[in-house]
């Protein structure tokens, strides 16, 4: 089975990918992680703002799976899988040509996000609850090689919520959501 998670900034996709691998079944890959090498590769910071760019370069030059295809390119038949940051339309085709694959899109609503993402303090993360909804607008493009994360979660099979509420019940509701899935791949 492959899990693929997109949502909005402080959902915690990570959150789900961590408890995914440590249930041991697991693997988890991040599309954002193969940005962050070829940052490295070419001396460049891998600060947010460049991570966004050269995913966009990216999708220009070797089309708008590239991502995904790279991803792919190191998983091995009859392993489970959980890939990350995934942020446009054509990553998750790319993914959907796998059996088994499952696209989940990860949500908590605004305040729970901002409130998270001020506790995790990442550089370059939004300042203001209003920066927040900015930059999403920004990385919610509609066409093209941006990010598109809101026409990613239009896509998604399957839709966790991660509310204010403890670990424990999200642990609960993605157990849930792998008995659902399983259930809908065999």
């Amino acid at each position: 089975m492959i899990i693929g998670l997109t949502g909005t900034y402080g959902a915690g996709k990570d959150t789900v990918a961590e408890y995914l691998e440590k249930k041991g079944h697991f693997f988890h890959y991040s599309l954002s992680d193969e940005l962050r090498r070829e940052l490295e590769k070419r001396g460049i910071p891998p600060l947010r703002e460049n991570l966004i760019r050269v995913g966009t370069e990216l999708r220009r030059a070797e089309g708008n799976s590239v991502l995904a295809k790279r991803v792919l390119a190191g998983c091995k038949p009859g392993k489970n899988y959980v890939i990350t940051s995934i942020r446009h339309p054509q990553e998750i085709e790319e993914l959907r040509k796998q059996a088994g694959f499952f696209m989940v899109n990860v949500d908590a609503p605004v305040a729970v996000r901002f409130e998270r993402i001020r506790k995790r303090n990442r550089r370059g993360d939004p300042e203001t609850q209003e920066k927040l909804l900015e930059m999403e607008k920004m990385e919610s493009q509609t066409s093209g090689s941006g990010q598109q994360l809101g026409e990613c979660r239009k896509l998604a099979d399957f839709t966790l919520l991660n509310g204010a509420d403890s670990l424990e019940s999200l642990y609960v509701r993605i157990d849930n959501m792998l008995v659902q899935l399983g259930d809908h791949h065999g």
